[in-house]
């Protein structure tokens, strides 16, 4: 590991159109620290705010959400505080409401986590991103935030197609969740898949033998377990957006 990993929350937006299921991305702009000139989904770290946050779910299993997110019942609630504050502050829309008392009313079968990646330990800066998903039943969303100098509603297919050209960068585990949205024809459709789909914490390692030969390895985060031996190498290194091919062991 070669830093602290921080939590964080991104926020796959669905809307249905005549042209199939649409999901929102914004490209980051070349100034940024982390994941510069890359297509995301709205999102971020969490903050001091989240962790303050009064957040009610819905459900009475909150210790089961908790689990399904790999954390404990303070920090899901943090992370589903961050989803909601960053798709806000970045896309100008509500995904959760207040209730009387002012607290976020969360419905995980509305907002559920969908997938979770940890960057690279060969990165020097780390995050352990929930990703969440929502359905926007008008499709309204904008860009406002300096972050991204870019943002616009796309099919899955579309996005995949326009990476594979060259044409719309992107990290692995956005490409990861492109390749799972295109399989569903409805945002109804995808939501209801999700929150029956385990989810596992996945970190990509990379591995050098007593030889120095290198491959990578999909493993657990928390438990090191290998889940796939000898996948690809990310293409792309998550802090500078630079092509994985200088990523050193």
């Amino acid at each position: 590991m070669t830093g602290d990993v921080r939590p964080a929350a991104t926020v796959v937006l669905l809307r249905d159109t005549d042209a199939g299921l649409e999901t929102f991305i914004m490209r980051r702009v070349a100034s940024m620290a982390f994941a510069p000139n890359m297509h995301v989904f709205p999102g971020g770290r969490v903050d001091d705010l989240d962790v303050r946050e009064r957040v009610h779910f819905t459900t009475t299993d909150v210790a089961g959400l908790a689990a399904r997110g790999s954390s404990d019942e303070e920090g899901i609630r943090a992370l589903y505080s961050c989803a909601v504050r960053e798709t806000a502050e970045e896309a100008d829309i509500d995904i959760a409401e207040r209730d009387a008392e002012g607290r976020l009313v969360i419905d995980p079968t509305l907002l559920p986590i969908v997938d979770h990646w940890v960057t690279p330990e060969t990165e020097s800066r780390r995050y352990d991103v929930r990703f969440f998903a929502a359905a926007v039943a008008d499709g309204r969303a904008r860009l406002v935030t300096t972050e991204a100098d870019q943002a616009g509603w796309i099919t899955p297919a579309e996005a995949l197609a326009q990476f594979a050209a060259g044409g719309m960068a992107m990290l692995p585990p956005t490409e990861a969740v492109l390749e799972r949205l295109r399989a569903f024809a409805t945002a109804a459709e995808f939501l209801s898949d999700a929150v029956q789909r385990p989810v596992v914490p996945l970190l990509p390692r990379q591995l050098v033998d007593d030889e120095g030969r290198s491959r990578w390895t999909l493993v657990h985060d928390r438990t090191g377990e290998v889940l796939v031996d000898r996948i690809r190498m990310p293409h792309t290194r998550e802090t500078d957006g630079r092509p994985a091919t200088e990523v050193s062991s």
